[in-house]
């Protein structure tokens, strides 16, 4: 009996603890290992407390494959969430790409990977979005409620499927567009009129006057679109719910 609760333990540890290390707002370098490995026991005691037993396996090696499922299955659900933070960042690195920002991407050591300025913006401002509509909240229940979907304790992989993660790909970059659609659009129109000047006006310099003008330009817009990416930001994290579903889904 002892071990039947020692083995429940720690396949709910695994999937939420490889949930916690990927999934954005909680997986952030800034905040303590401590404070992640605690939430971890935590949310495990919860979910210990709330489900059946599960078979015991007596072999080790049936327990290693075990862990590991529940591992994948944790990494998946928080890379699907992780997805969602990824597209409203990408918005942001199209809008640097067109304003010509991305030529002064630096490294980021907390996310560990480059970023520049729209780019880190937008995800700072996912970050704040996140919180301010309590979708933690959302967030963790989505999870604590997977193993009543996916029981933990079992072994194969037989209804793993690619389409969801086909279909998770597809919409981020959907969404990722939507997003940064009204700015692009400003963007690119400026860069036709700024053609058209250069054709008719060949003494002018335009990619002198180009440059900090675009640079300008996409401040003002963004001053006056924020609280409408915002609200798209929101709606579109709102959606976290929906992909740690397709990506739990898989592992039915």
């Amino acid at each position: 009996m002892f071990i039947l609760e020692v083995q429940l333990f720690m396949f709910i540890l695994a999937r939420i603890t490889s949930f916690i290390v990927v999934v954005p707002g909680f997986s952030h370098k800034a905040l303590p290992n401590s404070a992640k490995i605690f939430l971890s026991l935590i949310l495990s005691l919860m979910v210990y407390q709330s489900i059946p037993a599960v078979a015991v396996q007596e072999e080790i090696l049936l327990f290693i494959l075990g862990i590991a499922r529940e591992i994948i299955i944790g990494l998946a659900m928080g890379y699907s969430a992780k997805l969602i933070f990824s597209a409203v960042e990408m918005a942001g690195q199209l809008i640097d790409f067109q304003v010509g920002y991305s030529m002064g991407a630096v490294y980021d050591p907390m996310s560990g990977a480059t970023s520049s300025f729209y780019g880190k913006l937008f995800y700072w401002m996912s970050i704040m979005v996140f919180f301010m509509l309590n979708l933690h909240h959302t967030l963790l229940r989505s999870l604590m409620d997977s193993f009543s979907v996916a029981v933990p304790g079992q072994i194969g992989l037989d209804g793993l499927k690619l389409e969801g993660i086909l279909y998770l790909f597809s919409y981020s970059f959907k969404m990722a567009f939507s997003i940064a659609a009204p700015m692009l659009i400003v963007l690119l129109v400026t860069d036709i009129v700024m053609g058209l000047i250069s054709r008719s006006v060949p003494q002018i310099n335009v990619f002198m006057l180009g440059m900090p003008l675009k640079s300008l330009l996409g401040m003002v817009i963004f001053l006056f679109l924020a609280s409408s990416i915002m609200n798209h930001t929101g709606k579109t994290l709102a959606m976290m719910d929906d992909y740690m579903y397709k990506a739990l889904e898989m592992f039915r």
